[in-house]
């Protein structure tokens, strides 16, 4: 991806760029802890082979899933790539528009338009605006 960055005259920095897909909003990974392991002890007993017996079939469980876990991700990557190339067909043979965004803090811009050349022009002449000014005072304007 194309990126540039450009500082207006008021020193703000400002981000340009394009985009291929919407903006989400993300979420923060979930936070497991730590999670304790059980002393077994000796399984020379009746309790301790009843113990190792559980925990064989909570680790043969354990294993399954996992490889479960790992054939589903050979999916995904698989549509992974399928979208990858979904996408770069709509962007080049059907000339679906490229988002170009300019960003500095909470302003954002962003501009829609068709061509790969085009949305580097759009950039470059978005990095003029920011560097002369005339953005901020575009921004200005509409408050």
């Amino acid at each position: 991806m194309f990126r540039r960055k450009a500082t207006a005259p008021d020193g703000s920095r400002w981000k340009l760029g394009r985009r291929w897909f919407p903006r989400r909003q993300g979420w923060d990974g979930v936070d497991t802890g730590d999670l304790p392991f059980p002393d077994v002890g000796d399984a020379d007993d009746i309790f301790g082979a009843i113990l190792l017996a559980v925990f064989a079939v909570i680790a043969a469980v354990f294993l399954a899933l996992l490889l479960f876990n790992v054939v589903v991700l050979a999916i995904e990557i698989a549509i992974l790539v399928l979208g990858l190339i979904v996408g770069l067909f709509s962007r080049v043979v059907l000339r679906k528009p490229w988002t170009v965004f300019v960003k500095s803090g909470s302003h954002t811009v962003e501009r829609h338009v068709v061509g790969w050349r085009a949305s580097r022009r759009l950039i470059d002449e978005l990095a003029g605006d920011v560097e002369s000014g005339r953005l901020q005072l575009a921004l200005d304007d509409r408050r």
